[in-house]
């Protein structure tokens, strides 16, 4: 283990200390070889303290050498606290000061994780409560996060801290983080002699990750690897994403060039091909959005209204003509195809937020049902979603061994629920539903309105009793 004594200037020295006098309520004892013998603590800090001891106990100290001290500034609260001593003499009072610096133990606290770094620019900030001195409480910024806590810097000089210590913190996420306790650890100082610990947390919530998730993701321009390798779930991303359709020549490259790394990536093609091998037909008439972080491409989708002969879907290439006529109406269809998501985006909900637009796109356009060919990869995924299989299956163009299945969404699901269970609709269709009704883009009838308040409802009641739960 690495510890680390640090000594600052006099004046900031001074600034740090906590002289104590009269009652103060303070109990310390200095533990000897033989036992321990009470102690009067007359100063402190995070770096360090001053006591006197009887003066026939000095013999067991020397400068330079441990002290070990144990403190208890309340009832129910005590810590131990090493030391290197600095400055033994005798008082007036026919005693011995001894002044200490304290050792902080150096580790790596976040363990396996890879830590989020976070710069100036990416701030994250929050504010320490003490645990024992009267409605003191500090400001910090974050410097590094992962699942395991954070290192909390810039924490103002006079505001003491011991390794051990429990205290009581906020983050200022979007929604802010109360009455969420650590443990103190790994405490230095900043190069403006401002104090540096770790805050070891007992743990994140859901809720939590997912807002320091977005904050990394948002603010601090993470990706989604970055964030999962701290630890920290990174799946609710898609209101930080943009979306929108493809308006310029450099853009559908770009979409081109995520068309065949994705192909690659499944062993469907050379990562060297020519782009434009990925151009298809139905690119010329069809709508391909695409989906932005970080000012590059990383999710794209082809959505096409189909003209029969004219405009063909892609489906028509691969399925024989008598599959369609277990379709709905030719002129109620719209076709969704080449769904591409960067890899590190695909545990994240960036694929729902491509489905939303384009099924917002669809009704729009006053198309009833959306039909896609889904890899055996993406079934379960397309059925949370309310999809259903058709029983049509048809071979990958480009890989014969990928069997493809044919899915389709009703309007009617998006719209209200149906065939879905109301906390699974709300959560994967509820909002956009609700835009588009107050957009009057769709109408409900009375039952479908209905239906719709009663899962909205029962969706909140939900997540508000599992919120107190979570809480007790």
């Amino acid at each position: 283990m690495e510890f680390q004594t640090r000594f600052i200037r006099h004046e900031d020295r001074r600034i740090a200390r906590q002289a104590l006098s009269g009652k103060h309520g303070f109990r310390a004892s200095v533990l000897m070889p033989g036992g321990q013998i009470e102690a009067s603590l007359n100063d402190f800090s995070s770096i360090g303290f001053a006591i006197n001891i009887p003066h026939h106990s000095q013999h067991n100290l020397q400068v330079g050498g441990p002290v070990s001290l144990r403190v208890s500034p309340m009832i129910g609260y005590e810590y131990d606290l090493r030391g290197i001593v600095i400055d033994i003499r005798s008082d007036r009072q026919q005693g011995t000061k001894v002044s200490a610096v304290i050792e902080h133990e150096q580790s790596n606290p976040h363990g396996n994780f890879q830590p989020i770094l976070l710069n100036a620019e990416q701030s994250l900030k929050g504010q320490l409560v003490h645990p024992f001195a009267y409605k003191q409480s500090s400001y910090f910024e974050v410097e590094s996060l992962s699942l395991h806590g954070f290192v909390a810097s810039n924490i103002n000089s006079d505001f003491t801290l011991f390794d051990g210590m429990r205290v009581e913190f906020s983050l200022g996420t979007v929604h802010g983080l109360q009455k969420v306790f650590g443990t103190v650890s790994n405490i230095g100082l900043t190069e403006e002699n401002l104090i540096r610990c770790f805050i070891a947390v007992d743990e994140f919530s859901p809720s939590a990750q997912r807002e320091l998730s977005q904050h990394c993701f948002h603010f601090a321009q993470k990706t989604p690897q970055e964030i999962s390798l701290s630890g920290i779930e990174a799946n609710h991303v898609q209101n930080f994403v943009q979306y929108r359709f493809v308006e310029t020549q450099a853009e559908y490259e770009a979409v081109l060039k995520l068309r065949r790394k994705s192909y690659a990536r499944l062993g469907l093609c050379d990562k060297d091909e020519p782009i434009a091998r990925f151009a298809l037909e139905q690119d010329a008439y069809g709508r391909i959005l695409i989906a932005f972080h970080n000012a590059r491409v990383i999710g794209s989708a082809l959505l096409v209204f189909g003209e029969r002969n004219a405009k063909p879907l892609e489906l028509e290439s691969v399925l024989p003509a008598t599959s369609f006529s277990v379709l709905p109406d030719y002129q109620q269809i719209m076709e969704i195809t080449e769904v591409c998501i960067e890899r590190h985006y695909q545990d994240t909900d960036v694929l729902q937020g491509v489905f939303e637009n384009m099924y917002r796109e669809g009704l729009t356009a006053g198309k009833n049902y959306i039909l896609v060919g889904s890899p055996p990869e993406l079934v379960e995924h397309y059925r949370y979603m309310g999809f259903k299989g058709l029983g049509l299956n048809f071979q990958n163009p480009r890989n014969e061994d990928v069997v493809m299945q044919v899915m389709m969404l009703d309007k009617n699901t998006g719209i209200c629920g149906q065939g879905m269970g109301p906390l699974r609709w709300y959560k994967v269709w509820g909002y956009v539903s609700l835009h588009l009704y107050q957009r009057r883009v769709i109408e409900y009838s009375a039952w479908q309105k209905m239906r719709v308040k009663l899962n909205e409802s029962l969706y909140k009641l939900v997540m508000r009793f599992r919120g107190k739960n979570k809480g007790n």
